[in-house]
């Protein structure tokens, strides 16, 4: 008996810890206020309002170095930065007039969608204009617009090249396999790394110029030839002597000079310099992001930073250069102090009919309201982590889900007041029902979630994650405390 109460407190204690977490939060610290650290909502753009926003191909020119190499466009320089980096302004267009097609701009659109998707952005709206490849897109507004924003613009061209010599490209997007943004945690704290597999053809090349020029050069034949000429000086005069350590000196500044290098990188921006250790042998190359740390905030943002270009890159090069040229943030229609309401309302009926369950059923029907209200803390946090969009749609979804759980548990209590024996066979008898007649709303959760329209998609992911709780819950936590 002793042990029974204990696990129901247990259990309860548990429960007013998911609910402090889901309902109040965890908050740290940051910049002299306190951050709630559980993920916030993804609010849809029928409740939070939208960023609207145009993409133009870009007419601007190529922007050269002193060595006549690409480091970006007119743009992103102006004349005066043009002038003070020592630059110089092509005439050569970033999108050549043969590249401006119909494929192209619909390829373009494609890669923004992949990228949104990657990004973590559900609930959007996204046409082009095939005629003139402007593309019209709205996602909803929150703290990540912005990035979002920057980022589906990028080319995303990764090329591994000579360090000396541009027009030798080695490897570039369409030799990569998957790009992860990774880390390594050890003693000396946690480094973030993106870590590039190649594909067949990517891993073969790798192979090669790991192993060939690029490989680098050991020293041991240096010294050799060090040695020989030393042995040589002593048999000369001290004339020649002086002649053999100038030529041995030019050897070994040429022989140095010598070692080849690539260079990685993405849209022009040089991510790294390097010569090959070692051949790499099963196509994969780890690029750090970052110096070992403990700082707990660097760490996150470095992991985003990486996170970021390998969902970029991921989602494909762009054919076309883009540049945002319209970005106006639309108000909703609908304001969240009237969705608060309902949401109070919802809240004001599930607490009667709570009540009225402890009214009925005394202490049983008290533990479980204690456990519902667990169900709806946990509903809600898996909610977050599964970045289900908040839509109207997906309101009307957890409030049926609500309905059904209240049905589970008035069941369960019923059938906690037969006999021992009877007891239960009811509630194998129960869950074989409640299983039966789930799966057909299964199927439809499942094949609205895959729905391309947002507000449909956004109400199956409701009730599919809503439903798998709420009988996976209930058998093993709503059904212990209440026998």
């Amino acid at each position: 008996m002793k042990g029974k109460k204990l696990r129901v407190i247990t259990q309860i204690l548990a429960i007013i810890t998911i609910c402090l977490i889901s309902f109040i939060g965890i908050y740290k610290q940051d910049a002299n206020k306190m951050k709630n650290q559980v993920k916030d909502y993804e609010l849809g753009k029928d409740l939070n309002g939208y960023r609207e926003i145009v993409l133009e191909v870009s007419d601007a020119n190529e922007v050269l170095d002193s060595d006549g190499k690409v480091v970006g466009n007119t743009d992103q320089y102006n004349d005066s930065s043009i002038e003070s980096n020592s630059y110089q302004k092509s005439d050569n267009k970033i999108n050549k007039e043969e590249s401006l097609t119909k494929e192209n701009f619909e390829k373009s659109k494609s890669i923004i969608e992949k990228r949104l998707k990657k990004l973590n952005v559900e609930d959007y709206n996204i046409s082009v204009n095939t005629e003139n490849g402007a593309i019209y897109l709205q996602i909803p507004e929150n703290s990540e617009t912005d990035h979002v924003v920057s980022n589906i613009v990028q080319v995303a061209k990764f090329q591994i090249k000579d360090s000396e010599d541009d027009s030798k490209i080695f490897i570039t997007n369409s030799d990569i396999k998957k790009i992860s943004a990774l880390y390594n945690t050890e003693t000396s704290g946690t480094t973030v790394y993106l870590r590039m597999n190649f594909n067949k053809n990517g891993k073969k090349i790798l192979k090669d110029i790991s192993s060939g020029d690029y490989a680098t050069k050991s020293d041991s034949n240096s010294e050799n030839k060090a040695e020989e000429t030393n042995t040589s000086n002593e048999e000369t005069t001290e004339n020649e002597a002086e002649e053999n350590t100038t030529s041995e000196e030019s050897s070994e500044n040429s022989e140095s000079n010598s070692q080849k290098k690539i260079i990685l990188s993405i849209d022009n921006n040089d991510m790294i310099t390097t010569s090959f250790d070692n051949p790499i042998q099963d196509g994969v190359i780890d690029l750090s992001m970052n110096k070992a740390t403990t700082d707990s905030d660097s760490i996150a943002d470095t992991l985003e930073s990486a996170s970021t270009i390998a969902a970029v890159v991921n989602s494909g090069e762009m054919p076309l250069t883009y540049k945002v040229s319209d970005n106006n943030y639309i108000n909703s229609d609908i304001k969240i102090e009237n969705v608060k309401q309902v949401i109070y309302i919802i809240a004001a009926i599930t607490v009667i009919a709570l009540v009225l369950l402890v009214i009925k059923y005394k202490l049983k029907g008290f533990i479980a309201s204690m456990a519902y209200i667990g169900f709806v803390a946990l509903d809600l946090l898996v909610i977050r982590y599964t970045n289900v969009t908040i839509t109207l749609e997906s309101i009307v979804a957890g409030i049926i889900i609500l309905a059904i759980n209240y049905m589970i548990v008035y069941k369960l209590l019923e059938i906690s007041k037969k006999e021992l024996d009877e007891k239960a066979q009811a509630n194998k008898k129960e869950f074989k029902s409640i299983l039966i007649k789930s799966i057909p709303i299964f199927i439809i959760a499942v094949v609205f979630t895959f729905v391309k329209w947002t507000k449909i998609a956004t109400f199956g992911m409701f009730i599919f994650w809503g439903l798998i709780l709420s009988i996976v819950y209930n058998y093993l936590v709503t059904k212990n405390m209440i026998d």
